[in-house]
């Protein structure tokens, strides 16, 4: 997509309807069905990592990826995957409303995605080609935009902190020359914040190298408490080595220009805990990629 054409679409996602994604709001009040995930986000073009292992328990690595194919409706499953991890929810709990979410719940007792990982996740990771886990150069800009649209339901005890997006490096070079796993460029996160309350906010690793230790923050959204948690709105974009997020830039280091990037979306802990009923979950009622 075109770097003009690409800014005006995240551009007008800022009015976002009450209620999107891949497909229709279901069969209305009263119905005892949610419509299934695929009618709610745009699964076309994503994998799934659940907080479980091959085997469905949790603990260990590795973690379970689902794959497209698993995730759309198919002959083997007419409304594709759904679990305890990740399945449609009627938004008040009762069926009483026709509004629709996915819901997406990770323990902190969940199984990690390799031996260098150390939180699990129940986590998208979008794919611009479906089946391969491909990237876009940084420097080069996204071909996409992300939008999502989420409402916290509850938080891991410890740090209270759920990564619920990122734009994450895809490949680099080290100092030896030999190729690596690049950090995450960009973390958008929901956290307690110091005065009370919560807020979501979005954090830029300033060198990919480490160069240029920390990073620099912007807060995108406050509200008082879980109970109250409004509907939060994200949309975001890379173009001209910058993040435009929610209508607002935040600057990409140089060392990030030759960087392979891909988003990430849905529920990554900052903890792991003994407690199999404490971890994030979120519900999730827009993902789209345009």
């Amino acid at each position: 997509m075109h770097r003009r054409h690409l800014l005006l679409s995240l551009a007008s996602a800022t009015c976002l309807p009450a209620c999107g994604g891949g497909g229709g709001n279901g069969d209305g009040p009263g119905t005892a069905v949610p419509p299934a995930p695929a009618d709610l986000l745009d699964l076309t073009h994503v994998t799934l990592t659940l907080p479980v292992k091959a085997d469905g328990t949790t603990g260990g690595t590795p973690a379970r990826v689902l794959k497209t194919t698993e995730l759309l409706p198919s002959s083997r499953a007419a409304r594709g995957h759904e679990s305890d991890w990740f399945r449609s929810v009627w938004i008040d709990g009762t069926g009483a409303r026709g509004e629709a979410a996915v819901m997406l719940w990770c323990p902190v007792t969940g199984a990690l995605s390799s031996a260098t990982s150390d939180s699990p996740r129940t986590e998208f990771r979008h794919q611009l080609q479906a089946g391969v886990n491909d990237g876009w150069t940084i420097g080069a800009g996204s071909p996409v935009a992300m939008q999502l649209e989420m409402r916290p339901r509850q938080m891991p005890p410890q740090r209270g902190t759920v990564i619920v997006a990122q734009i994450h490096g895809w490949r680099m070079q080290d100092a030896s020359g030999a190729t690596v796993n690049a950090p995450p460029l960009l973390l958008v996160q929901i956290e307690p914040r110091s005065a009370g309350g919560w807020q979501l906010r979005a954090k830029i690793r300033r060198s990919a190298d480490g160069s240029i230790a920390g990073h620099d923050s912007l807060v995108l959204q406050t509200f008082a408490s879980l109970d109250e948690a409004p509907w939060l709105v994200l949309q975001m974009a890379v173009a001209d080595m910058q993040v435009h997020i929610n209508g607002q830039t935040m600057p990409i280091g140089a060392s990030w220009r030759d960087i392979g990037a891909y988003y990430k979306a849905g529920v990554y802990l900052d903890e792991i805990g003994s407690d199999p009923a404490q971890g994030g979950r979120l519900l999730m009622r827009r993902m789209v990629f345009r």
